[in-house]
């Protein structure tokens, strides 16, 4: 096998340095050619049209790659004259994915081939690689899920016209209509499913789903898509097991753009958006039980989230503002199917939608990502980090049940803004605890931890205070008690006695404070909140008819607690200011940094030290890169050490 890279379809060259950029080893993939001697031959040509050895060659190489069918084969309708298949990050990942038989959720901007990505799959398998299967396609409204159809026909019949003829159409045996398609020589079946009018003929039309191969797109936007869904699960599973033993492709695929999340569609969508694993960059390094694991610890349903924004999707400012145009800046169109924003009604939010726009403006998509505890978990980091500066780790905890999220929000002392965090709502308290861990005396030597103080937290507290590493970095407040004493002489002496607390108790009284202290922190310090987690809880926040203010029906708020447990710490405690010198003004004097040049090697030596005693790998594109830059460096001074550690980030980014 080789890469082709000198094929004439400069997009799949584009997404392959785009990945090397990033720091992705495996950045070629999209590129691979087995039999070398296609090469830089067009299937089109009059030279395959007439050697039918070529013309073997050719559809060998479609049945094992489908890189190349869709680089090199596949064209796209389009007005004036059919192109070339344009690949982007978006459709590469759905792309890799299917090929792997993964169940996707894909929410990408408009105009960036989701739709498009997945017809042009269908077409590869069931065109050239499954045989006896069924496809079935579900969208919003019946006349929608025809479109899809005919997509697909319309790419099947943009294929070379000598591999139509011989190897893919029977002109006699094909059915072909607006509902149906049958590939005759492959005895595979495309068809369009009606959702349900209501929710008997909904649940009904779930259990007909008896094929290895659903696809829902506008799931978002499809009436009773909740009942649909699950009444499918049992029917789907059966015929996916039976799909793997044939070893034909199989799985589930949710398509949309986001709808309100206070609207049943919407809610339901939504929730299974807040269950998924989300794909990074990074996980294309990893092997199939490396997937398998990172799903399994991110994700409450097995679906992997394809989601990117129209930067990372390399669309300009430019691309963007020509589609507001095109939206007659339809604001509320914009941030569903640009911003992927989840909207929601406004009548019962704490907020207005001026406030959060000012909060939007500063959200940031993470810069790059740490793996921890032997690529588990993914940590979301918003700009390079500096290892050596006093952050906070501010942890809310959560029992791992797939309901609340456990949430890391790690926080710069100078002006508390949020530089990195994590989120999990499957992770148990003995695998976060080890997470926290990690973070603590493997990378942030100097950091400062505060973390809930609840039934879950507990127990985690109570295992790293006898840690010696970590315990004089814990949050902690004495607490004085006024009791009696009964003397020998019988007199009754008043004594006090002190108890250190450690973390932060979310009762009512303080949960009350913490969010008395927001509406301050959004008015003045909006540029702070730059996770998408903490702007989403904001957003969603309702006040409810009590007075009380929380997360709407379906939705959380763990990542905006997580970040108030610090507030309210910083604010009404003594800990953070005498012992840890950080105030609740924040300022440069906050900042605490202990120097060192070698603070790369440092890290390299804890990975090692780790990897000899408890099987740590070194594998992640995070680990190699710091190794390579480390001894790229050794030979620098400690100036040009210095400098690599203030602006570097982790995955070559």
């Amino acid at each position: 096998m080789i890469f082709d890279v000198k094929t004439k379809n400069i997009s799949f060259l584009k997404v392959s340095k785009l990945l090397r950029e990033r720091g992705v080893k495996n950045n070629k993939f999209m590129l691979a050619l087995y039999d070398e001697g296609l090469r830089g031959l067009d299937p089109r040509s009059k030279k395959v049209a007439e050697d039918p050895e070529l013309q073997l060659r050719i559809l060998r190489e479609i049945t094992n790659n489908i890189w190349y069918f869709i680089r090199e084969v596949v064209l796209i309708p389009a007005e004036g004259q059919d192109v070339p298949y344009e690949l982007n990050l978006g459709n590469c990942t759905l792309t890799y994915l299917r090929e792997k038989n993964r169940n996707i959720m894909c929410i990408l901007p408009r105009q960036s081939g989701k739709t498009m990505g997945e017809a042009v799959f269908e077409v590869w398998n069931t065109n050239f690689v499954t045989r006896n299967t069924t496809v079935t396609y579900l969208n919003k409204a019946k006349p929608d899920a025809i479109k899809n159809l005919k997509l697909i026909r319309d790419i099947r019949e943009l294929l070379p016209e000598w591999m139509k003829e011989k190897f893919v159409v029977d002109r006699k045996n094909d059915i072909d209509n607006q509902e149906l398609k049958l590939i005759a020589k492959r005895n595979n079946t495309i068809r369009v499913a009606s959702g349900g009018s209501d929710p008997d003929s909904s649940e009904k039309a779930g259990r007909g789903l008896t094929t290895a191969n659903v696809i829902f797109d506008e799931f978002a936007f499809l009436k009773y898509n909740d009942l649909i869904y699950k009444a499918c699960q049992p029917a789907f599973k059966r015929a996916s097991e039976n799909a793997k033993k044939k070893g034909m492709p199989y799985g589930m695929v949710l398509l949309t753009t986001p709808n309100q999340k206070d609207v049943a569609a919407g809610a339901f969508a939504y929730s299974v958006y807040t269950g998924t694993a989300k794909w990074r960059v990074d996980c294309f390094d990893f092997d199939d039980a490396e997937v398998d694991a990172f799903v399994q610890n991110n994700s409450q349903n097995d679906f992997i989230l394809v989601e990117y924004s129209y930067k990372e999707l390399g669309r300009s400012e430019e691309w963007l503002k020509e589609q507001i145009r095109q939206m007659i800046g339809d604001v509320a169109k914009v941030k569903r199917e640009i911003l992927l924003e989840w909207p929601r009604s406004m009548e019962s939010s704490v907020f207005s939608e001026e406030d959060l726009d000012k909060i939007y403006q500063f959200v940031k998509t993470p810069v790059a990502h740490m793996f921890s505890l032997n690529k588990q978990f993914c940590i979301d980091m918003y700009e390079p980090l500096d290892f050596n500066r006093n952050y906070i780790l501010s942890c809310d905890v959560a029992g791992g049940l797939s309901q609340d999220n456990s949430v890391i929000d790690i926080i710069d002392p100078e002006d508390f803004r949020v530089v990195a965090d994590f989120r999990n709502n499957k992770i148990d308290t003995d695998s976060f605890k080890n997470l926290i861990k990690e973070l603590l005396t493997f990378f942030f030597k100097n950091a400062v931890l505060v973390i809930e103080r609840n039934s879950y937290g507990l127990v985690i507290i109570d295992n790293l205070r006898k840690d010696p590493l970590i315990e004089p970095r814990m949050y902690r407040e004495t607490r004085e008690s006024l009791g009696e004493k009964q003397m020998n002489d019988g007199f009754t002496v008043k004594k006090k006695s002190s108890t250190v607390i450690y973390g932060v108790d979310t009762n009512t009284q303080s949960r009350k404070k913490m969010f008395d202290l927001l509406p301050e922190i959004v008015e003045t310090e909006y540029d702070k909140f730059v996770s998408p987690h903490i702007y989403g809880d904001i957003a969603g926040l309702e006040k409810k008819k009590t007075g009380k203010i929380e997360h709407s029906t379906g939705g959380h708020d763990d990542s905006l607690m997580a970040y108030l447990i610090f507030r309210y710490a910083v604010f009404y405690g003594k800990c953070f200011r005498d012992r840890f010198g950080i105030y609740p003004t924040p300022s440069k004097v906050n900042v605490r940094t202990t120097s060192s040049n070698g603070d790369i090697s440092r890290i390299i030596n804890f990975i090692e030290q780790g990897n000899a005693a408890a099987d740590r790998p070194l594998g992640s594109a995070m680990y190699d890169s710091l190794a390579d830059k480390e001894q790229k460096l050794k030979s620098e001074d400690d100036k040009q050490l210095d400098a690599f550690l203030r602006v570097t980030n982790l995955n070559k980014w």
